[in-house]
């Protein structure tokens, strides 16, 4: 059932006009903006703070979608869930403004790239940079964190805990985009993207050099602190390595084309990597590992 969820998310993410969308909600904004002023809320200790603005509304949520599988032989969840799905991938809608920025690189707009990649494909993590020699690795950078954290970071968390799982993991990167809110707040999303991270990370090895991208991945695996975004563009460049040689990306100053034809390295990596776990979500559904 949850393959078949997810996949008609997909399918109808890559077939409807939805609209453009940021990768912050506004719903969430006007619910945090609700605590943020009472007086009361400030002085209460932020494990506190974050089960009250993340994991309570979650938990509650998941419950309606509980007591609603009953209802209408379970017609009114599939598709509830199939929206909320819908809602929360359709954040990574970023396919036109990857288009400008590459059209820009390949007729030498270096001005135009920064501003297309400083407005639409930048995440708080990873700021793109005025250098023009490293503008295009980070943001490469910035697109693989934001892929994970949009994408596969939700579809894991459903596949483990359900709609709590995509909740919890949704109001959790919300909270730790909220420049307002508890300093630390991202040290929560950071534990719960560390598995995610590293499954991605050996996925990516999967579908690329594999043998180059081994002794990378080995190196992180244990790496507490690590960022999620430095583990995920260290061992998807060793993935796109040939000849097991260290890659090098071509700087946007020098060669546009080059670094526009990267841009489709990466994305050609994406599309085989969820190939991949959409045929593991499905033999795990097939063989009753998944409902």
């Amino acid at each position: 059932m949850k393959f078949l969820i997810v996949f008609i998310a997909l399918v109808l993410q890559s077939q409807l006009p939805l609209p453009q969308r940021s990768t912050s909600s506004r719903t969430f904004a006007h619910w945090l903006s609700f605590w943020l002023p009472r007086g009361f809320f400030q002085r209460f200790p932020r494990h506190i703070k974050y089960a009250l603005v993340v994991v309570i509304p979650a938990m509650l949520l998941a419950a309606g979608f509980w007591y609603i599988e009953h209802l209408a032989w379970g017609l009114i969840s599939f598709a509830l869930e199939i929206l909320l799905l819908l809602y929360v991938l359709s954040h990574i809608g970023i396919e036109r403004h990857l288009q400008e920025y590459r059209e820009d690189l390949q007729q030498g707009d270096t001005q135009g790239a920064y501003h297309c990649a400083e407005k639409f494909l930048a995440v708080p993590e990873v700021s793109v940079t005025e250098d023009t020699g490293q503008m295009n690795e980070q943001v490469i950078k910035a697109l693989l964190h934001r892929w994970f954290e949009y994408f596969f970071l939700m579809v894991f968390w459903y596949m483990i805990a359900d709609v709590a799982g995509v909740l919890l993991a949704w109001f959790s990167v919300q909270y730790a985009r909220a420049s307002d809110c508890d300093q630390k707040a991202w040290r929560y999303l950071h534990w719960l993207e560390w598995i995610p991270v590293r499954l991605l990370g050996l996925t990516y090895g999967l579908a690329g050099n594999f043998m180059r991208a081994l002794p990378v991945w080995q190196s992180y695996l244990w790496q507490l602190k690590a960022s999620g975004a430095d583990v995920l563009f260290s061992v998807a460049s060793s993935a796109l390595s040939h000849n097991g040689e260290q890659r090098q990306w071509h700087s946007v100053a020098d060669d546009g084309e080059a670094a526009a034809r990267e841009l489709d390295e990466w994305h050609q990596l994406h599309l085989r990597s969820v190939s991949i776990w959409m045929v593991m979500i499905a033999a795990a559904t097939v063989g009753g590992w998944l409902l």
